[in-house]
């Protein structure tokens, strides 16, 4: 019989509850992204165009939903594609999902009117981004949109020390946002641009450093509480996960090699907008 992978398979529902649990902006769309997506796709939506999202994000897919696009959806990873699946609140009946690689696949040229990825560019090896884009705007009409967001590293790190960035923390509420946004100042702090790499071991041996026996023993119980949930998911769940960042000027040079930037935005409702901007780029010849 064969396997029936959506009734056999557990760690889908494990992505799911990590995704609706610990991913919050800004590694997370925000609601005014999401919104931002929603009036781009809007404003060049007409009956019948065809919308290619890379990856599963829930907020992308809800956003072209109902806007007359005829979607279709690619990632290589099949529980992904089952836990976003189970968290989307709405669905296209007429979505299409393929699991295959975004660098290689069986997409024809010139089929989509408008791409679409949140983030995609860090879960790409530095050596492998222009393959990306050039893969983005092989199936691509003519003229076609592509509409994204990345992350970037600021060319001045936020905090000079690590007893600076402690201190920040420890005025910070307790909470799955505060733990995220610490895990990305962390990889900031120890950020390489040689590399460009975003680990999650170099900031887990940041904090070895500062735990007293197995435990953080500061005198802040919030920022104790922060640390042990970036140590005890992202630095155990996570810690063999790597995603490669740019400085954002650094990235627009690359995007501008195969598209016109006509349009960037900053969401407004959290605090690294900066360093995750959206964009709105139309393919070039």
């Amino acid at each position: 019989m064969k396997e029936d992978v959506k009734t056999t398979s557990a760690p889908w529902k494990q992505i799911a509850d990590m995704w609706n649990t610990y991913f919050t902006p800004p590694s997370r769309v925000s609601q005014d992204e999401a919104g931002k997506y929603k009036e781009w796709l809007k404003e060049i939506g007409r009956e019948e165009m065809k919308a290619l999202v890379l990856g599963v994000t829930p907020e992308i897919r809800e956003a072209l939903a109902g806007l007359g696009y005829k979607t279709t959806c690619i990632d290589i990873n099949k529980e992904m594609i089952l836990a976003m699946d189970s968290i989307l609140k709405v669905k296209d009946p007429k979505e299409v999902v393929i699991n295959e690689d975004w660098l290689k696949n069986s997409l024809e040229d010139n089929t989509f009117d408008v791409v679409i990825g949140d983030c995609v560019l860090s879960n790409v090896k530095w050596e492998e981004r222009d393959k990306l884009l050039l893969e983005v705007k092989r199936v691509l009409k003519l003229n076609g949109i592509f509409i994204t967001r990345f992350f970037s590293v600021p060319r001045e790190k936020s905090f000079k020390t690590i007893n600076e960035l402690l201190e920040h923390f420890s005025k910070k509420e307790p909470n799955y946002r505060s733990a995220l946004e610490l895990v990305f100042e962390l990889q900031i702090f120890c950020y390489n641009s040689e590399d460009h790499k975003g680990t999650f071991s170099e900031p887990k041996k940041v904090l070895e450093r500062l735990r007293v026996g197995n435990r953080f023993n500061f005198k802040s119980e919030g920022l104790n509480k922060i640390l042990d949930m970036v140590w005890n998911f992202w630095c155990e769940k996570y810690l063999n996960k790597i995603y490669y960042y740019p400085y954002r000027d650094e990235e627009e040079k690359r995007l501008e090699k195969f598209f016109e930037i006509l349009k960037t935005y900053e969401a407004k409702d959290h605090d690294y907008s900066k360093i995750t901007p959206m964009y709105f780029l139309k393919k070039t010849e």
